[in-house]
């Protein structure tokens, strides 16, 4: 749901919510609420949904069922703060996908419900009349982000805006102007707007670039493509907020009418459209079709629930690193006062907790442990000398550790958005449980597991290729399938298959070249991106990390090729 979406759903809750009393609250899963409000002698049902994959705001047709079967802390606090309270104000943070809720209860005073609809940092909260947090769905500590910390008893601190882009509101002619003189001729305007504009999603950016050119994959070079039709098409979707012109919409996928994508208003730029009376109507019966299409949705919600345990502990690990990291002034610092404490130790008195010692340069004030003599407070800091000495040496090479697990658990999430099937999903679990990233987790397997294969395909010029669709098949692929001479192939620095060209010994056609990095573009992270980098060598160019986890390389040398993601058998 992206800020526009969450602007008209802001709009209509307005208009039927403000001033109602909350009756009943209910938790229909572990990343949701749902609020029951009686207002104008009517009960409407609204969803706030925290979920990393399909985070959303919007009312219900009927009243939702109870999904989880243990009270949580956040739904407890979360009644005795709402339930009887009634809803006073609603605000959107200008294109920001936020929305608060303010509430008054005639006993506990006036409270905030706050929905951060943001994707994997997506988050409920519950904060006081100073913006102290109460509870939140999702905590977040301080070694999980560096901007700000989402626990109770903090301040709440909103999140962080977007760095280096223009607001969609401040864009101007002349912004565009510049935009026009510095962007690629072959880079889409839609990728652009997405790149330098904040508060523009791909589907809205693709939306504008329609109907500033006609076209939604039109660069600078097109010919209808000039700076003032950008700027009109962008004040339209500006406005939209403001004027309220709302045409909430479903696009349909014309092979079997599936929805497709979501928007508050008419998407031109796409085929078959359906149109709703209300954005929430849309968005209930876009969501429904969309997590019910996943057959494997609770066996993928169970392992992502594991890869989120093992991220918080690695980030715990980071932080608790960066607590013990010393830097080299401060190692030198504690070496230079064991030398000025043994230099100044004649004038050093029992009893003294501090001595001024005159460098030439400078007196420093180097602390003393009254209880010892000047050589043992001397030699005390000689031993934490040592030890810093040691720390600063070990401890880059732990965060170095720490942050190929991270990028590891990265891989394993684009495995389970990619997997297709239950083995390969069952893989992943095992593949997360014998990492040991897992705090108590067991090893031993219930029950064989059906492993599943890396995919084999040809090459319109009869080339095997072969790709792994997950880290374990990465692993497989790269140290065991492939030879030195082959061809092997990975979307560049993001996760995703090794793909491997066998060649064989011959020269690997332009054409084979495309098909297996438009493969490798589709079985990555940037699956639905226009265009994707990717990077191809020689597997004799690869090197295996030094304690890196399956799947992971050094790549020494490569060339890179941009093209659009393909599923094999869908070739354009």
């Amino acid at each position: 749901m992206d800020t526009i979406t969450l602007s008209a759903v802001t709009r209509e809750i307005s208009e039927q919510l403000l001033g109602g009393r909350v009756q009943a609250i209910l938790q229909p899963d572990e990343q949701s609420l749902v609020l029951e409000i009686y207002n104008h002698s009517e009960r409407r049902w609204l969803l706030l949904s925290a979920d990393t994959q399909h985070p959303r705001v919007h009312l219900l047709g009927e009243k939702a069922r109870r999904g989880i079967e243990k009270d949580s802390p956040f739904l407890l606090l979360a009644r005795k703060y709402l339930r009887g309270a009634r809803l006073g104000d609603i605000f959107q943070p200008a294109w920001e996908r936020v929305l608060h809720l303010r509430f008054h209860h005639p006993e506990v005073g006036t409270s905030t419900l706050v929905g951060e609809i943001m994707g994997r940092w997506s988050n409920l909260l519950l904060l006081d009349p100073q913006g102290i947090i109460l509870e939140a769905l999702r905590r977040f500590g301080p070694g999980e982000s560096r901007y700000r910390v989402i626990l109770p008893g903090k301040t709440y601190v909103q999140p962080p805006p977007q760095t280096g882009k223009q607001p969609v509101d401040l864009a101007d002619l002349p912004f565009f102007e510049r935009l026009f003189n510095q962007a690629s001729a072959n880079t889409p305007l839609w990728r652009v707007l997405v790149r330098e504009v904040g508060g523009v999603s791909p589907l809205a950016a693709r939306e504008i670039s329609y109907r500033a050119t006609g076209e939604t994959q039109a660069d600078v070079a097109h010919p209808n493509a000039r700076p003032q039709a950008l700027l009109d098409a962008i004040s339209w979707y500006r406005n939209l907020p403001q004027q309220g012109g709302w045409a909430p919409t479903i696009a349909l996928d014309p092979s079997d009418e599936s929805p497709a994508a979501l928007a508050p208003y008419a998407l031109s730029h796409l085929d078959t459209l359906r149109y709703y009376p209300s954005i929430s109507e849309a968005a209930e019966i876009y969501y429904q079709a969309v997590l019910s299409a996943d057959s494997y949705a609770g066996r993928r919600k169970q392992v992502l629930a594991l890869l989120e345990q093992a991220r918080k502990k690695l980030y715990a690990k980071r932080a608790s690193l960066g607590k013990q990291a010393v830097s080299e002034a401060q190692v030198d610092e504690l070496r230079g006062a064991g030398e000025w404490i043994l230099a100044y130790a004649w004038q050093t008195q029992p009893g003294d907790a501090v001595l001024k010692a005159d460098t030439g340069e400078e007196v420093l004030t180097i602390s003393l442990d009254p209880t010892l003599s000047a050589s043992e407070n001397a030699q005390d800091y000689f031993a934490r000398y040592r030890k810093a000495k040691r720390a600063a040496a070990k401890i880059p090479s732990l965060l170095a550790v720490v942050d190929r697990d991270l990028a590891y658990l990265d891989q394993l999430q684009t495995d389970l958005t990619l997997a297709d099937n239950a083995p390969q999903i069952e893989e992943l679990r095992e593949a997360l449980l014998v990492s040991g990233l897992i705090s108590g987790a067991s090893t031993r397997r219930q029950q064989p597991i059906q492993r599943s294969r890396p995919l084999r395909l040809e090459s319109a010029d009869g080339f095997t290729i072969i790709v792994g669709r997950n880290a374990l098949q990465n692993e497989q692929v790269t140290w065991k399938q492939a030879k030195p001479e082959d061809l092997w192939l990975h979307a560049q620095r993001m996760p995703g298959s090794h793909v491997v060209v066998k060649t064989n010994g011959l020269p690997v056609p332009q054409k084979t070249l495309e098909q297996a990095a438009s493969w490798a573009a589709y079985h990555s992270k940037a699956r639905n991106d226009t265009k994707v980098s990717v990077i191809y060598t020689q597997r004799r160019h690869l090197r295996k990390i030094k304690g890196g986890r399956p799947g992971q390389v050094r790549v020494l040398q490569s060339k890179s090729i941009t093209i659009p993601p393909e599923a094999p058998g869908q070739e354009r």
